[in-house]
């Protein structure tokens, strides 16, 4: 996966969030929003293509195991639609997982893997790397 950056419009760049797990949900968003970020939550893989499609969202950081739709398959679907096929993914693994990291590393879309569990700073870096303003959809 080479280095991707994507512009932002004018504002607070807006991402969302898709895991399954309300604690990992409300410490992230607690994070994002102090860091000046808007944030949307899914709980799970259709919300968040439902969100997706709804709404603009600079990022989505998804979780590779969800109930419904899992991260990996909401990904394909993602780069599936015109409407939403630009917007970057980074994948959520557990670090015990190897075969899921492997999986979200090959797919199709996805930017980055973030391993679970992560530190605020690893999450916030991780979407600075990601969405930066005034960058074009390039490299």
């Amino acid at each position: 996966m080479g280095v991707k950056y994507f512009a932002v419009e004018r504002g607070k760049p807006t991402i969302m969030l898709a895991d399954d797990d309300p604690v990992l949900l409300d410490s992230a968003t607690e994070t994002l929003t102090r860091e000046g970020y808007r944030v949307v939550v899914a709980t799970d893989g259709q919300r968040a293509l439902q969100e997706a499609l709804g709404r603009r969202v600079d990022l989505i950081v998804m979780d590779v195991s969800m109930p419904q739709v899992g991260g990996v398959e909401a990904c394909h679907c993602l780069k599936a639609m015109p409407k939403t096929s630009k917007i970057p993914v980074v994948l959520m693994v557990a670090k015990k997982d190897p075969e899921a990291r492997a999986l979200a590393e090959r797919t199709h879309g996805s930017v980055r893997v973030l391993r679970k569990p992560f530190s605020d700073e690893e999450l916030v870096s991780t979407v600075r790397q990601v969405v930066k303003p005034g960058r074009s959809l390039i490299r």
